[in-house]
């Protein structure tokens, strides 16, 4: 059985798993508590490093949004559904989204949604809306702008 870390042991060791990358104080909670700690010891460390900055909701939040939006072209439904897990609160997840940028959001989706449009040539056009609209819905965009984005697509192929 592994030994179970003091307290300032795990204040040091939770300081540097927060250095590495950000992380959302209930992923530090949970990290604290598989060392051997209580919920109690685990909570005054994580209020500790919130103190001193290693760990920031917020800050976590608008990491998160921006590299899956960045990285991965996922929408904000997804990362919405993703983030949920780090039990941050709406208010929280939700200013981290509206940081996205509104026209950069289209464009990707514009970009993405003609990519597997091209690629489907070979398909009936009813076929080919229905896989593009299933791919952008499966990233995670909202329909009106995945219906939009179709549209647009036909207007040009025309």
């Amino acid at each position: 059985m592994a030994r179970k870390l003091g307290i300032k042991e795990a204040k040091q060791r939770a300081g540097r798993f927060c250095a590495f990358r950000e992380r959302s104080p209930n992923e530090l909670f949970e990290k604290i508590q598989s060392w051997g700690l209580s919920e109690e010891e685990a909570a005054s460390i994580v209020v500790e490093l919130s103190n001193d900055d290693f760990v920031d909701e917020q800050r976590f939040a608008n990491a998160f949004c921006n590299d899956k939006f960045q990285f991965n072209s996922w929408g904000k439904q997804k990362i919405r559904a993703h983030i949920y897990s780090h039990r941050l609160s709406d208010q929280v997840v939700t200013k981290a989204l509206d940081r996205i940028d509104p026209q950069e959001y289209e464009n990707r989706l514009f970009d993405l949604a003609k990519s597997k449009w091209d690629k489907l040539n070979e398909e009936e056009a009813m076929k080919r809306k229905q896989k593009t609209v299933a791919f952008l819905a499966q990233k995670g965009f909202e329909m009106d702008l995945i219906w939009s984005a179709i549209d647009r697509i036909e207007q040009e192929s025309r």
